[in-house]
């Protein structure tokens, strides 16, 4: 007999993981801890997730597939890198202002050593930096002797450490505006050139 999945569970379950997560890091958040704030068994939890690293991965993987897919998007539709950072960092920065605990979920797991990020995620980011540096090339926007992980570093460290800063509340926490947009896309732009 096929097992009936309550997804209001499920879903307080990823909620709970994302905030635990985001309260305590990943390494120090447990499955009786996630368990107890989802208001489940511990047993519930592994009947659906064979570990906390399963759920906290198929959490991870359901959120960046929705990014890739946005960002595979804007590379193939934007005529120019500077189109592709405007409406990259509109986009990430509308999420962070959406959803800040999900986003700082997503950005405590890429920088967590101890969370490990699937082989087949590091490729597509790759490849993803490959594209923006041929696109800059052709378009004259990113100069030919930079790499890819020269565009890693700047069209997502960059934009990250303003999402972790906000995100923190290290300057105060202030919404993310299109002034901010403007500011770091100009950032990136100029650093490649």
């Amino acid at each position: 007999m096929a097992r009936i999945t309550d997804t209001s569970r499920i879903e307080n379950l990823e909620d709970a993981a994302i905030e635990l997560v985001v309260e305590k890091g990943y390494s120090s958040s447990s499955v009786s801890d996630i368990a107890r704030n989802a208001g489940i068994s511990a047993g519930y939890l592994y009947s659906h997730y064979k570990s906390k690293e399963d759920l906290v991965l198929s959490i991870y993987e359901k959120n960046i597939n929705i990014f890739d897919e946005y960002i595979d998007y804007i590379i193939a539709s934007s005529s120019t890198i500077n189109e592709f950072a405007r409406q990259f960092l509109s986009y990430m920065f509308g999420k962070a202002n959406e959803f800040p605990h999900l986003v700082r979920f997503l950005l405590l797991l890429v920088f967590d050593r101890t969370f490990d990020i699937p082989a087949m995620r590091l490729d597509k980011t790759r490849e993803q930096c490959r594209k923006i540096l041929k696109k800059g090339i052709e378009t004259g926007e990113i100069a030919a002797h930079y790499s890819p992980e020269d565009v890693y570093i700047v069209y997502f460290s960059i934009p990250f450490t303003l999402l972790e800063n906000r995100l923190e509340n290290i300057s105060g926490y202030r919404e993310i505006t299109e002034a901010d947009v403007d500011r770091v896309s100009g950032m990136c732009i100029k650093a490649l050139q």
